[in-house]
């Protein structure tokens, strides 16, 4: 693992962009015809099973993708090199997070994380605002995690070992349930501990808000899936009451959607929603409802990349991210407009797309849980389509403002960056046989 990473980090400081993202994808290449099995090492154990080599081809995609939205940034020369070599930081955290089976090595890269978003953050942010977000990522986040920390030291004292797939189950009881999902809860997150998300994603840098979304949120999901199996099931009350927290906070979120004005604010909150069925399925945790959260972070990855990409490149001809100042942009750029409905159409789980078999496994696992979920279930459906619909419409259609007519232009590599999020969300849909 680490001979790929390492010339990685070497190529930032020696060559420049193209070739950056020229060996991200060739690395990437070479994932993609590795078995996923598991490799061992004396010192660190590294596992390469479905889950984590899903989520490295997630990370690498996401990564090269933001990359080559983030153009305007290698043109305008500000530290361009340094906004570089931290998302390559990043995607190096990222991969090994993934790839580690020591706990303790584990909850080191899941916080070392945090790092290079923050930088992205504070140094490449829109407004004055962005000190503010990061003050809140890093408390929320920290916070949550403390607790991890206790847990795992207890795990290692108890058992002699730092080994995540343990077969044992050495915690009981509501406390350690809490203890041990709070971290992952916070960073996924989920409804009541998502505010820093949405400060985070309104001041970061289009590269920081693509990986943020594609990737970052993922962490939280893997590490329930990989820390869930330490508890016994005598956590059946945290895990009722958190099922029925996301839900019904993910209906009060795309409820609230519905009154934003503010494209990035709009997506950020988007995610909240997609997350709310998946924190919900993976307590169930039956293989229904794991697998389901896998396919929904896969398809939630790449299309909310694309939607933060593709407000970016209305962003930076308009300089307003308000939707009452954006719009009319269908009858600027019609191709681009294209665009926007297919990005959107996949992201309220419009046929072929892979969030529709994602969405319908979710719903599917939660109702055979109980069917009282069948009415938030319900109402969160809806609204999801409605505040797509509602940002489609309210920015492509009505009148433009004449001053802005550079919009009128939109380069190749735009079109090529939404394509290549596009094409993984409909095509990656004949693969599921060989999931399921």
């Amino acid at each position: 693992m680490l001979k790929f990473i390492i010339p990685l980090m070497i190529c930032v400081i020696m060559f420049s962009w193209g070739e950056i993202l020229v060996y991200s994808l060739f690395i990437m290449f070479i994932f993609l015809l590795f078995k996923p099995n598991m490799m061992s090492n004396t010192l660190i154990n590294f596992e390469l099973d479905f889950f984590t080599w899903s989520l490295v081809m997630l990370s690498f995609w996401v990564v090269s993708l933001s990359i080559m939205s983030s153009m305007k940034n290698k043109t305008s020369n500000k530290m361009s090199l340094l906004y570089l070599a931290t998302m390559m930081t990043l995607l190096m955290f990222l991969t090994l997070t993934f790839t580690i089976s020591n706990s303790m090595v584990f909850y080191l890269l899941f916080e070392a994380c945090l790092i290079p978003i923050l930088i992205m953050i504070l140094g490449w942010g829109y407004q004055p605002e962005r000190s503010q977000a990061g003050v809140y990522m890093l408390f929320y986040t920290i916070f949550g995690s403390l607790p991890l920390l206790i847990i795992i030291l207890q795990y290692s004292n108890s058992t002699g070992s730092n080994y995540m797939f343990s077969m044992l189950s050495p915690f009981t009881g509501f406390m350690s349930a809490a203890c041990l999902s709070a971290a992952f809860l916070v960073k996924f997150p989920m409804y009541g501990v998502h505010l820093w998300l949405l400060k985070a994603h309104v001041e970061a840098p289009v590269a920081g808000s693509m990986i943020l979304a594609g990737v970052l949120l993922k962490l939280g999901g893997y590490g329930l899936i990989r820390m869930l199996n330490l508890l016994d099931y005598s956590y059946t009350l945290m895990k009722e009451l958190i099922i029925s927290v996301s839900v019904w906070g993910g209906v009060l979120v795309s409820i609230n959607c519905l009154r934003y004005t503010d494209m990035k604010l709009l997506i950020a909150s988007s995610s909240v929603v997609h997350m709310s069925t998946c924190v919900a399925a993976l307590f169930i945790m039956t293989e229904w409802s794991v697998k389901g959260c896998l396919l929904m972070m896969l398809a939630h990855g790449v299309c909310s990349s694309g939607l933060f990409s593709i407000a970016n490149i209305a962003y930076e001809r308009t300089n307003s991210r308000s939707m009452l100042v954006t719009k009319g942009l269908l009858n600027l750029t019609p191709m681009m407009s294209l665009w926007w409905f297919l990005i959107l159409a996949a992201n309220m789980a419009a046929p072929p797309s892979i969030n529709l078999v994602g969405e319908i496994m979710l719903l599917t696992s939660l109702v055979s849980w109980n069917n009282i979920m069948i009415l938030p279930l319900l109402l969160l459906s809806f609204f999801s389509a409605s505040y797509s619909v509602y940002l489609y419409s309210l920015s492509q259609h009505g009148t433009f403002n004449k001053m802005k007519s550079t919009l009128l232009y939109n380069n190749c590599l735009e079109y090529l960056v939404m394509l290549l999020h596009w094409l993984p969300l409909n095509f990656f849909v004949l693969a599921i046989m060989f999931m399921v």
